[in-house]
């Protein structure tokens, strides 16, 4: 998946960032600060006071507009996306109309208008900047020093395609609404590969497919926003947390770590977070059961090396503790693109049950003569040894062939390696089973 955002002033959070497939461009969204953040205010817990909110789409798509495919679905597009978070924390998102074009400039206040906006005016032209030529959407987000959004406006890019029926070479309009409006909520970018707050997603017809996965939210999305809002009063399995410390060596703070926990028994990713400087960690918004958690590294440096923690069993509505002295083990292995077809990307990969495809993985040194290959799910197996392919000068790259079970949950599944020596890396809910 691919999207972008942008900065927020008094705050403002990023919606936006370039993501690559190799043979096909995609596009991301990411959260960014224009201003250093008000005392005791952290940047992962910002939310609306409340359950209701305001969204007003801009004329710029309700008329005609050169970036958007005549015929696409504008409005059904907004609609579908509103709904898709207003379900899944009961939430009230209203949609409204406005004959405003602009982003809301910087400053300590927007104008209280909660805008949807692709007009090619010079403030909207000015708030991409540099990212003109990369980003899908930005969002700008305001807020008070208690941590409650004030304000967020978005900005479709007017240097960009849209669409609505998968047409090739555009971004898919309701998948980008959806992502952005996920950071008008108040979220930030997700490790989850295949998640619609995934940091990056393919235009329509990377990789020779069309995927409009990221318009469903992923178990990790629903986690996230029902952390700061709640969950719908008739979900009674629901709310519970794991959180703690990360330590290394010396009892140092284990900081900007990806951690996730998966579903026993499935293997599902149903919740992620990143530890913050301090190594403290919180995921928040899960359903009752057993999950096993994992912590993965950032560093490139350490290539991208990974860890389980341990098993953990929540009740409804329980908070579990979880505190740990991991190792930062240097791996000689790197994972970073997964892939169909041949080609590569940093975004997940949508797949169906009942069906054998040829994965493709991309990084350093992946030799598959001293590695194991495995998965999140029983339901997915390798029916072929991992054969070298081929992607260029400084990409390692594998591909192989896999079995999805037709009775696979949906959801978003990850991918393992670890070389002889015993060092893992991972690729986090890379693949995406509808």
């Amino acid at each position: 998946m691919t999207l972008t955002t942008t900065t927020i002033l008094g705050l403002l959070l990023f919606l936006g960032s370039l993501s690559s497939v190799f043979g096909n461009p995609t596009n991301t969204a990411a959260p960014v600060f224009a201003a250093p953040l008000p005392a005791k205010v952290e940047a992962q817990r910002l939310r609306w006071k409340g359950k209701a909110m305001k969204i007003a789409v801009s004329t710029s798509l309700t008329r005609f507009s050169p970036n958007i495919k005549s015929d696409s679905d504008v409005i059904g597009a907004v609609r579908r996306s509103l709904q898709a978070w207003a379900k899944a924390a009961d939430l009230d998102l209203q949609l409204e109309f406005s004959d405003k074009q602009n982003v809301s400039p910087n400053g300590p206040a927007g104008d209280s208008i909660n805008l949807i906006t692709i007009a090619a005016t010079a403030e909207n032209i000015l708030f991409f900047g540099k990212d003109a030529d990369s980003s899908s959407a930005k969002t700008r987000i305001f807020f008070n020093r208690r941590g409650e959004i004030t304000e967020a406006d978005i900005v479709l890019n007017p240097f960009q395609q849209f669409s609505t029926d998968g047409t090739f070479g555009t971004f898919d309009l309701e998948s980008t609404l959806t992502h952005e409006i996920g950071h008008l909520l108040g979220l930030h970018h997700s490790s989850v590969l295949g998640a619609t707050m995934a940091e990056s997603f393919a235009k329509n017809g990377a990789m020779e497919l069309i995927d409009f996965g990221p318009r469903s939210l992923a178990a990790s999305d629903v986690a996230a926003l029902r952390d700061l809002y709640g969950a719908p009063a008739d979900d009674a399995n629901c709310c519970s947390s794991i959180g703690g410390r990360l330590l290394v060596a010396a009892a140092k703070p284990a900081k900007d770590l990806q951690v996730w926990a998966e579903e026993m028994g499935s293997g599902r990713v149903m919740g992620q977070t990143e530890t913050a400087a301090d190594g403290t960690y919180r995921i928040g918004g899960l359903q009752a059961g057993e999950y096993f958690l994992y912590w993965r590294s950032k560093d490139a440096s350490l290539g991208s090396a990974m860890g389980a923690l341990k098993s953990v069993s929540l009740e409804t509505g329980e908070s579990t503790t979880v505190n740990e002295t991991i190792t930062l083990r240097r791996s000689s292995v790197e994972l970073a693109y997964v892939g169909l077809n041949g080609q590569l990307g940093d975004c997940g990969i949508s797949l169906n049950g009942g069906r054998s495809y040829v994965v493709d993985l991309g990084g350093k040194n992946l030799d598959p003569a001293s590695m194991r290959l495995s998965f999140g799910s029983e339901f997915i197996k390798m029916s072929d040894l991992p054969a070298v392919q081929e992607f260029g000068e400084g990409i390692s790259g594998l591909a192989f062939t896999i079995t999805v079970d037709p009775q696979i949950a949906a959801g978003q599944y990850s991918i393992f390696l670890s070389d002889d020596k015993g060092s893992g890396v991972s690729l986090i809910g890379a693949l995406s089973i509808d």
